[in-house]
C-alpha cells in the first residue's frame, strides 16, 4: 500500500506528468492569502517550480486541495491567480461532495476530480492494526458504554461543546470515556465559544452549555497531550496500563464537517472500524450513507440511525445522544444481547477495510481521473491504468 506521504509524488509520476502539480505544504491554506507562489508548492515535470503567471510552461494545472473542506471563499483568490494569464485547464482535487464543489465545476476554466484521500490516509495510517486486531473479539463485557474523543472544541467542531453538555445533562459521562477541550490552550475555551457572536451554535445550545457545563473544563481521557498526529494514532493504554482501544463498546465520532452541506469524512471514521467497535456518527446529514456508499454496514435495526437525515444541527445531535443513553440504561443481559448481535457487522467492516474498500476507492479514483482526462481533451494513452491500480491496491 502506498505511504500517503508520497502520493502526491506518486500521482504525479503516475498520471499527472504533463500537469503542473500543486499541493499545499501542510494539507491547509494559511488564514490570509498571500499568493500562489508564496502558499503552494508547485511542481512541473519532477522539479519544484517558482509559480510565475505567464505561459512558459503551457500545460494545466491541478491543485491538491484534497485534505480539508472545500471553502471557496479561501481558494477563490488562488484559482483567480492560477487563470488569469492561462488558457489552459486548471483542476481542483478534493475528498467530498459539495454544493460548493459544483460551484467550482461551473466557473471557467475550473474542473474537479474526486477521489477519497482520506480513506488511503487511513489505510496507511492504520495498516498495522489489522495484525494487532485481527483475533480480536467484540463479544465480551466492557469496562465502559462509549468512548468519544473531542479533543478541539472550537469554531467549526464547537458543536461538541453542545454534546458533552448533553451527556453532561443526561448523567452520562460516567459510562464513557469522554476528551473534551484538550486541545484548546485555555480550560475555559468552551465559554469564550458560546460569547463569539459568530460562533455556529445555536442559542438554545449556548443556553444548554451555560446551564449544564458550569463545572466541567477539560476532560482528558488518556491523562496527557498527544504528540504529534493524533490523527493518526490510536491510543491503546491508560497511564501505561494496557486496556487495548480504552475498553469501551460503541464509539462516538465526531467528525470534522458538521454544520456544513458536505459529503466528507475523515480517518477519524475508521478508528472504530479497525478497532472493531460498533459507531455512531456525529458529521453533516447523509454521512452514514456516504459510508454505506463504500461498502462498510452500519447498525440500523439496532439503534435508530435515522439521525444521519436530520438537518437540524441541535436535533442531530440530541438524537444520537438518545441512542447513547438508550444502551447506557440497558441491563448488563441486554448489553449482551447487543454485543452479540452487532459483533458480525464489526468483523464485516474489518475485513471489508481491509480487504475490498482499497480496491473501491482506487478504481474511483482511476474512473474519475479518466472521466477528467476526457472533459479537458488531455491525451492520456500513456497512462498505464493497469499498473497504477496494481501498485495502489497492493
Amino acid at each position: 500500500m502506498l505511504q500517503i506521504d508520497h502520493i502526491y509524488e506518486f500521482f504525479y509520476e503516475r498520471l499527472f506528468k504533463d500537469f503542473a502539480m500543486l499541493s499545499t505544504p501542510s494539507g491547509v491554506l494559511p488564514d490570509t492569502y498571500t499568493s500562489v507562489e508564496k502558499d503552494i508548492r508547485v511542481y512541473v515535470r519532477g522539479d519544484v517550480y517558482e509559480y510565475h503567471n505567464d505561459l512558459t510552461y503551457p500545460v494545466s494545472r491541478i491543485f491538491f486541495y484534497d485534505q480539508e473542506p472545500v471553502n471557496i471563499e479561501k481558494l477563490s483568490p488562488y484559482f483567480n491567480e492560477l487563470t488569469a494569464y492561462s488558457p489552459w485547464p486548471c483542476v481542483v482535487a478534493t475528498s467530498e461532495k459539495s454544493l460548493d464543489v459544483n460551484k467550482l465545476n461551473q466557473q471557467k476554466q475550473i474542473h474537479t476530480l474526486y477521489y477519497f484521500f482520506h480513506g488511503f490516509a487511513a489505510l496507511d495510517w492504520y495498516r498495522g492494526y489489522y495484525a494487532l486486531n485481527y483475533k480480536k473479539s467484540a463479544v465480551r463485557v466492557y469496562r465502559k458504554d462509549f468512548i468519544s474523543f473531542n479533543r478541539i472544541i472550537s469554531n467549526d467542531r464547537s458543536y461538541r461543546i453542545y454534546f458533552v453538555s448533553k451527556l453532561t445533562e443526561l448523567g452520562l459521562l460516567k459510562h464513557g470515556l469522554v476528551s473534551f477541550g484538550v486541545s484548546n490552550n485555555t480550560s475555559n475555551s468552551w465559554k469564550d465559544e458560546i460569547l463569539d457572536v459568530e460562533s455556529k451554535l445555536s442559542n438554545v445550545a449556548k443556553l444548554h452549555i451555560e446551564e449544564n457545563l458550569l463545572d466541567t473544563k477539560t476532560l482528558i481521557i488518556d491523562q496527557f497531550e498527544i504528540f504529534g498526529s493524533a490523527s493518526a494514532d490510536i491510543p491503546r493504554t491508560i497511564n501505561g496500563v494496557g486496556c487495548p482501544d480504552y475498553d469501551a463498546f460503541w464509539h462516538i465520532v465526531t467528525e470534522t464537517v458538521f454544520y456544513y452541506d458536505k459529503l466528507h469524512l475523515t480517518e477519524k471514521i475508521f478508528k472504530p472500524i479497525v478497532s472493531k467497535q460498533p459507531f455512531m456518527l456525529l458529521a453533516a446529514p447523509g454521512n452514514l450513507a456516504y459510508l454505506k456508499s463504500y461498502g462498510f454496514k452500519t447498525f440500523e435495526g439496532i439503534i435508530d440511525e435515522s439521525y444521519d437525515g436530520i438537518q437540524d444541527n441541535d436535533a442531530r445531535i440530541d438524537a444520537v445522544v438518545k441512542q447513547i443513553k438508550w444502551y447506557c440504561n440497558l441491563s448488563q443481559e441486554e448489553k449482551s444481547r447487543v454485543i452479540e448481535a452487532i459483533a458480525p457487522i464489526v468483523e464485516y467492516n474489518f475485513q471489508h477495510f481491509y480487504g475490498k474498500f482499497k480496491e473501491i476507492i482506487t478504481d474511483e479514483l482511476l474512473d474519475n481521473t479518466k472521466t477528467l482526462f476526457k472533459e479537458i481533451d488531455y491525451d492520456d494513452s500513456s497512462v498505464d491504468y493497469a499498473t497504477v491500480r496494481t501498485l495502489l491496491i497492493f
